[in-house]
């Protein structure tokens, strides 16, 4: 009997033990070794298939005794690698033909697979290269996400000869949609099509990030059992890195389903993070050789990388359009007199965050521009959003569960607070935006009722006929440009607030200056740091360039502050700002964070390494300045400092962040009690 998937039904279907299925798939055949005396002490039972010897007959023979020959460099090698790391391999030979072995490691034992390798092995595996050499030189003439995936697509397929394949990629709650599609016939069956989220649970995903390939040569494959069923050591065996690892049942039926009898999936992971898939689907069986998998691999990772680039010069590109409307409003805004003037120039901005209002509120006072909506509706959604997330920024193209249908037209909203002591905050809005899903077939699953108790079986549709979905109370989503072009918006009312507060106590220019500076050395201070880091980073990414944040915590500077009092402290910091000074470059930022602590932000190097260098070279002058006494009143104290120093962009391309993680690392040298400095990225 079938029933509607309840949530309890889907969280077994997550918990299946994917890693353990205690079987292999037939095109090989896996041996477990004893890592004291390489002894098998577990094998898959087919090794009569592909060796001639009886699985019970081979239990607690050495490897080499099995093989005929040494092997002991090889295991040892692969002990030397860390329990659970990528397989190491090596080729071999056996009675007349070449295999491939893979060897791991885990608590279970040495885990070593043997393949047939191909009777051509080494013309293939130099026709690989050639081809591996000619995509590496077409991936530097790429810029585009799209073609760059359009052309792995077509190699992957040449190179495979499966029917199908296509580039899947997942979104924020971990649906899935084929947004390249190559297929020998030309025909595109699942272009544009989504799956939902349970069609690649967490606990298959999480494989995907840690083992990013995975093949199946035929769908209708008899699962090999090992032997003993359970593991000398560990009782379950770990197949986490084995790429003989038998399946899942549920998705074989899935594949069957869908008509696939063969597939290859590699992961993409560019910047770390599964991002999405490459999946090759083929109608008839198709056995896959280790060097063909190798070069997949390798095209993956390469991919990967590439997409990683191309889609940070995407984010630059529409981060550089979307900053230019900022400047635009922000140049009137700051020299506004009058704030309620300078603030309407929020209603210029709509277009370009692609909203349809705007909605802030200062100092008590809320300032509405844009399609209306009532002030008390904003509350209400503003209250909904704080018992969701009360710190920082959030954004959603659907409202809270709370509020939907009572905020009038609103239904996506990006929330930015402004400050944390009070209750000042922007909030961009969106309006419905009616969206159409094309699924891959119903996304439901159906639920077949044992009659043997009343445990429930999770199996996949049937169909994958095209099936359309109508998502309605729901805005466009909001991307990472939006988001980043938010808390620039932030800053900027930020700095102009704080002007606005020094005009409003002095009315005068100076104290406008005394915003943005310390009123004790003359340095900027935090606020124009954030600025200043801000345009570094927007004049970075323009011009391809980097730099790096160095914040500074003088050692001894509070006993002499305790000792003498804060007049002998602050005649210190005043020598101290006027002494760095004179080494910091025009082009650079030298501000007071606070107390005895200190930034410097510094600019225009061409790559990592000419960046560090740069950080380093800065961070010795500065303790060289240091290191000269201070007199005060005709007395000498000697002061030293803790310096921690983060690269961007390559450690962060967020202002904030880059300051957090110079800050971490200067309490990294902190901890040493000397005068030193620590690069962030060196952990």
């Amino acid at each position: 009997m079938n029933a509607a998937v309840s949530t309890e039904d889907l969280e077994q279907c997550e918990k299946e033990p994917i890693h353990i299925p205690g079987a292999i798939q037939p095109d090989g055949l896996l041996l477990v070794l004893d890592p004291d005396d390489f002894t098998i002490i577990q094998l898959s039972q087919n090794t009569d298939v592909w060796l001639g010897w009886a699985p019970e007959a081979l239990l607690g023979k050495p490897l080499a005794h099995v093989l005929g020959q040494d092997l002991d460099e090889f295991l040892t090698r692969v002990l030397g690698h860390p329990v659970n790391d990528h397989p190491t391999l090596q080729p071999v030979r056996y009675r007349g033909k070449g295999f491939i072995l893979r060897g791991h490691h885990n608590q279970s034992g040495i885990l070593v697979e043997m393949e047939p390798l191909p009777d051509d092995d080494q013309l293939l595996t130099y026709q690989l290269f050639s081809q591996l050499s000619n995509f590496f030189h077409d991936l530097e003439r790429i810029r585009d996400p799209d073609r760059l995936l359009t052309m792995t697509a077509r190699l992957v397929r040449e190179v495979t000869g499966h029917e199908s394949v296509m580039v899947y990629r997942f979104d924020a709650e971990w649906n899935g949609q084929i947004i390249i599609e190559d297929r020998a016939d030309g025909q595109h069956r699942f272009l544009g099509h989504h799956f939902p989220a349970s069609d690649i649970p967490s606990q298959a995903r999480r494989l995907y990030e840690i083992n990013r390939i995975r093949r199946i040569s035929n769908v209708g494959y008899t699962p090999v059992p090992l032997l003993p069923a359970e593991n000398p050591f560990t009782g379950e065996l770990d197949m986490t890195y084995t790429q003989l690892r038998s399946v899942s049942p549920i998705h074989r039926e899935y594949m069957r389903n869908m008509g696939t009898v063969s597939s290859l999936t590699m992961s993409l992971m560019p910047d770390g993070e599964l991002w999405g898939m490459i999946v090759c689907h083929g109608d008839k069986p198709n056995y896959l050789s280790q060097p063909v998998r190798t070069f997949c691999k390798m095209v993956s990772q390469m991919a990967s990388e590439n997409l990683q680039l191309a889609l940070n010069r995407e984010f630059n590109h529409r981060m550089s359009q979307l900053g230019r409307a900022i400047d635009s409003f922000n140049a009137p805004f700051q020299a506004a007199l009058d704030l309620e003037e300078g603030l309407s120039g929020l209603e210029t901005l709509l277009p370009a965050f692609d909203c349809e209002a705007v909605f802030l509120r200062l100092d008590g006072i809320c300032y509405q521009y844009g399609r209306k909506l009532d002030a008390d509706r904003v509350r209400i959604l503003r209250e909904a959003i704080r018992e969701q997330d009360s710190t920082g920024m959030a954004s959603a193209e659907h409202l809270p569960e709370s509020v939907r249908g009572s905020v009038d037209w609103v239904c996506g909203y990006l929330f930015i607070p402004l400050s944390h002591a009070s209750d000042e905050y922007l909030i961009l809005l969106r309006g419905e935006r009616p969206l159409d899903i094309n699924w891959a077939g119903e996304p439901a699953k159906a639920v077949d009722r044992s009659p043997v108790g009343d445990k429930a079986r999770i199996s996949p549709r049937q169909s994958f006929e095209a099936w359309t979905e109508q998502v309605r109370g729901q805005s466009l989503p909001w991307e990472r440009h939006h988001r980043a072009g938010a808390s620039r918006l932030r800053r900027a009312i930020n700095l102009r607030m704080a002007s606005e507060m020094s005009r409003l106590r002095q009315h005068d220019a100076k104290m406008a200056h005394l915003a943005t500076h310390d009123a004790l050395t003359g340095l900027p201070n935090r606020l124009l740091v954030d600025d200043r880091l801000e345009r570094a980073l927007s004049r970075a990414r323009r011009e391809h360039t980097g730099g790096a944040v160095l914040f500074m915590d003088l050692n001894g500077f509070k006993p002499i502050n305790d000792q003498h009092g804060h007049d002998a402290g602050d005649l210190i910091l005043q020598q101290v700002a006027g002494r760095l000074a004179e080494i910091v470059r025009d082009s650079d930022t030298f501000a007071r964070f606070g107390g005895d602590e200190f930034v410097f932000v510094i600019t225009g190097y061409l790559s990592q390494s000419t960046a560090r260098l740069g950080a380093e070279a800065m961070a010795r002058k500065l303790l060289d300045a240091l290191a000269q006494p201070f007199e005060v009143e005709g007395q000498q104290f000697r002061l030293g400092a803790s310096i921690g120093i983060a690269l961007y962009p390559f450690d962060s391309e967020d202002p904030e962040d880059l300051i957090r993680q110079a800050d971490q690392a200067m309490y990294v040298v902190k901890e040493t009690r000397r005068s030193h400095y620590h690069f962030a990225s060196d952990g």
